[in-house]
């Protein structure tokens, strides 16, 4: 099969759709398909990239992207992964009072973009539940249209072990770690999250809070911002810390959280995108009000007594093997000429 992975996006940059279409394309050439991504590279990559769209190459054209009008594309060539929902994150926003998203043109033309992917493609994917729900609510999308297959999760072994990487940073061995992963974004709530750690006792305990990510490397007493680093670096982390958190306020479904999960880590989030389908509450993780007093009280609650590591975090099936297998059954049954409601409605 020749497949064209449409993505628009930097993809030696870190990042959920990055990380997605990378190991998505990797995965099928792995299954030994032909695969070609339309996207950019500012480093190289064991990939190859095209510069333009010639949809008479393929087979299957998988749009992450909304980036090609439906209108050029054979009808049974477009399969569409719904990543996230503009419509609803812009909800989001005006619920927490940043009301300037409305007067983005961008946000609208965007809103105006997935509207037109939820309803042409021939075959969708939503990464979560929770999207599929959005794409019906905000935009009339029969939920029976999409079926479910989330982002994947790297089960990898850490490279540096977790004395070495926290004595290279200066973090005592016995030092209760947590950890949170992304850029410094409004959306990512790491703005609440600064407020409750500042609140909750954990720093006067010796707790260390690391952000992996962020515009540069920087450090306080009880705060490190590693800056980019490398996915292994990321892995390294995860087994280094003892508790992760996702503040975030809007999410598709969270790479952070599925790896931090996989990698057997407890962990604190927001309901929000696939947080729900995947924390089991007391036992990989809890689910947590969106208040500064309710995350003060268990980060403080968590950096007393560090919360073991989960042996079985995160199911299987959650291997980017197994998630780009079921990506490749969209695209054979799409190609066999089902209906889109005939495609598997997978569930996580």
């Amino acid at each position: 099969m020749r497949a064209l992975l449409l993505a628009g996006v930097d993809l030696s940059l870190p990042g959920g759709l990055e990380t997605h279409v990378r190991e998505l394309a990797l995965g099928l050439e792995r299954r030994g398909h032909e695969v070609e991504v339309f996207a950019r590279a500012s480093k190289p990559l064991p990939l190859r990239i095209v510069e333009s769209v010639e949809p008479r190459r393929y087979d299957v054209i998988h749009d992450h992207s909304g980036l090609v009008s439906p209108g050029r594309l054979a009808g049974s060539q477009l399969v569409q992964t719904l990543h996230f929902c503009v419509a609803a994150k812009m909800a989001t926003y005006v619920r927490l009072g940043r009301l300037r998203t409305l007067a983005n043109p961008q946000n609208w033309r965007a809103v105006g973009i997935e509207r037109e992917r939820a309803h042409n493609a021939t075959a969708l994917i939503a990464v979560s539940e929770r999207v599929r729900g959005e794409f019906a609510r905000f935009h009339g999308m029969d939920p029976a249209r999409a079926c479910v297959i989330p982002n994947g999760a790297s089960f990898a072994t850490p490279a540096e072990s977790r004395t070495s990487l926290r004595a290279r940073h200066g973090i005592r061995a016995e030092a209760p770690v947590a950890l949170t992963v992304g850029s410094d974004d409004f959306v990512k709530g790491f703005g609440l999250f600064a407020r409750a750690w500042s609140g909750s006792g954990a720093a006067r305990a010796g707790a260390t809070w690391v952000t992996v990510g962020g515009a540069a490397p920087k450090r306080s007493d009880s705060q490190i911002v590693t800056g980019t680093v490398s996915p292994q670096e990321v892995i390294d982390w995860i087994h280094a810390a003892d508790f992760g958190a996702l503040p975030s306020y809007y999410e598709g479904c969270s790479l952070a959280l599925l790896d931090m999960l996989a990698g057997g880590l407890y962990c604190l989030a927001h309901d929000v995108g696939n947080a729900a389908e995947v924390i089991r509450p007391g036992a990989n993780g809890e689910i947590l009000e969106r208040s500064a007093r309710v995350w003060s009280e268990a980060l403080g609650r968590l950096a007393t007594r560090s919360p073991a590591r989960v042996e079985r975090g995160l199911d299987p099936s959650y291997d980017w093997g197994a998630v780009t297998a079921r990506i490749e059954g969209v695209y054979r049954a799409t190609l066999a000429g089902p209906s889109v409601a005939e495609v598997p409605r997978h569930s996580s």
